[in-house]
């Protein structure tokens, strides 16, 4: 049987020290763009270089109702069609000279269709450069308060692997339902023995205010302070800490401005102590869905 045509074209063969990868993807499992807006960072501070892409065409359906900010990104001036942007997802590399490993970085859309071909060309990627270890990037809705630190929870390939992250303050997850691309990826990579983990972000939702937060960098820093240890990355963060005192200060000064919602915070800061910050309180399965919907239409647009 003749070999099936790969999905990935390559910009780039470069020889790399055991690289690590991580994986972002938008749409569902992104709340707060924890993420792609972590992705973007890194890709900020790294500056890296192209590495592959895999042609989004046939794995997207851009009419998904509630999905519009999946549509290609448009702008038009004075009637004429100035930019066309459809989804992308594309690899990068860096090399990195403090450490003895170098890092993949893949940000992409979630497919629509064809999970197989999609995970298999990753997975490509993966064998053809020797990537010892994945770490893929989410963001979950929850009503964690704004004002504590965002929870990350894993899923995991292997017991060692969730007993290591551990230590960088990583707990694992219990979870029975609905499936997504995340987990399909971690099963796979547990089958072909590839060490995998799932890193997911609480992301503050108030769904009683109808506030969903588009754009959250505490939950995005949560993550990258995770990442710069693992990664041995050494990138100053400074930055993303202030970007984060400048939205816990716009939140803090809502709260002020109404009382209602300053009590309903408090008696979330409460229950997050009383469970020792590691619980929250879980949405609803309808719940979770609105507010994805809610978040994908009020999210910015990427800018790649």
């Amino acid at each position: 049987m003749p070999k099936n045509k790969s999905d990935v074209v390559y910009a780039a063969h470069p020889s790399l020290r055991q690289p690590r990868l991580v994986l972002a993807l938008d749409g569902w499992v992104d709340g707060g763009e924890a993420a792609t807006g972590s992705a973007r960072f890194l890709r900020r501070k790294l500056r890296p270089r192209k590495l592959a892409e895999i042609p989004a065409g046939r794995f997207h359906i851009y009419q998904v109702p509630g999905q519009l900010s999946l549509r290609p990104y448009t702008r038009v001036e004075e009637g004429l069609v100035r930019e066309y942007r459809p989804p992308r997802n594309v690899f990068h590399f860096w090399e990195n000279p403090h450490g003895e490993q170098d890092l993949i970085l893949f940000q992409g859309s979630e497919p629509h269709m064809y999970w197989d071909d999609y995970t298999g060309a990753i997975l490509e990627v993966v064998r053809e450069f020797g990537v010892s270890r994945i770490y893929m990037l989410g963001g979950v809705l929850d009503k964690t308060p704004h004002t504590r630190e965002p929870a990350v929870s894993s899923v995991c390939s292997s017991a060692e692997l969730r007993d290591e992250l551990r230590a960088y303050g990583v707990e694992p997850v219990d979870y029975e339902g609905p499936g997504g691309i995340r987990t399909a990826l971690v099963h796979l990579c547990q089958k072909a023995s590839i060490e995998m983990a799932v890193l997911h972000a609480r992301v503050t939702y108030y769904p009683e205010f109808n506030m969903v937060i588009a754009h959250n960098p505490k939950s995005i820093r949560a993550l990258v302070k995770r990442l710069n240890r693992l990664l041995d990355l050494r990138l100053d963060l400074s930055d993303l800490d202030k970007e984060t005192k400048d939205f816990e200060s716009r939140m803090g000064y809502f709260a002020l401005q109404n009382r209602e919602f300053r009590t309903y915070v408090e008696a979330l800061e409460k229950e997050f102590s009383d469970a020792g910050g590691n619980e929250s309180a879980d949405l609803s399965a309808d719940e979770a869905v609105q507010a994805a919907e809610e978040f994908l239409r009020g999210r910015p647009e990427d800018k790649n």
